[in-house]
């Protein structure tokens, strides 16, 4: 029954994560049946301070639904300090979707665990937002994950969906802060 269950988790992740075409250049740099890396960069027309905002205080406004346990992405939020949670809370149902391990405001931020289909795997993960102050007023946004672990399934096969939801919320994300917030 697991192995059903995973197979259709997996499947609808892959499936919503390949219908959708975006213009940022992501790289699943490594991958084996135990992990995968994934890197990739974009630049964003606003200042550092203004992407950091977005990402940590302001997931809840571009967060997309569809890839939210409870359907709808206004319900995440990032407590951005060490052990803070990435959490979705909707009333008493709630999930940690990752936890936050250091920040350096308006430059890093790194979170551990497994993001949608991965939090059951077996499996552990380390995200990273890298921002660089680029040209006159954009930021570099540089985002990294590694997953590692045990699990039946081979993770190789994972990597090309995880590296499309990431660039599907990326984008989704720097939508929200040109428009909202580097536009003050």
């Amino acid at each position: 029954m697991r192995s059903l269950v995973n197979t259709l988790v997996y499947g609808a992740f892959a499936l919503t994560s390949a219908s959708i075409s975006l213009d940022v250049a992501a790289e699943v740099v490594d991958s084996s049946t135990q992990g995968f890396t994934i890197e990739f960069k974009q630049v964003i027309n606003a200042s550092p301070t203004d992407v950091y905002g977005g990402l940590t205080d302001k997931v809840g406004q571009w967060w997309l639904d569809d890839h939210t346990w409870f359907g709808n992405g206004e319900n995440m939020q990032i407590d951005a300090r060490a052990g803070g949670c990435f959490c979705e809370i909707l009333g008493s149902s709630q999930t940690q979707h990752l936890q936050v391990s250091m920040v350096i405001p308006n430059q890093f931020v790194r979170l551990l665990g497994g993001l949608g289909p991965l939090q059951g795997e077996g499996v552990s993960g380390v995200m990273e937002w890298r921002l660089n102050k680029f040209e006159e007023a954009s930021t570099e946004l540089t985002v990294f994950y590694r997953v590692g672990g045990y699990t039946p399934n081979d993770l190789s096969q994972w990597a090309p969906a995880v590296e499309s939801v990431l660039q599907q919320q990326m984008a989704a994300m720097k939508a929200f802060v040109e428009n909202e917030l580097g536009a003050r």
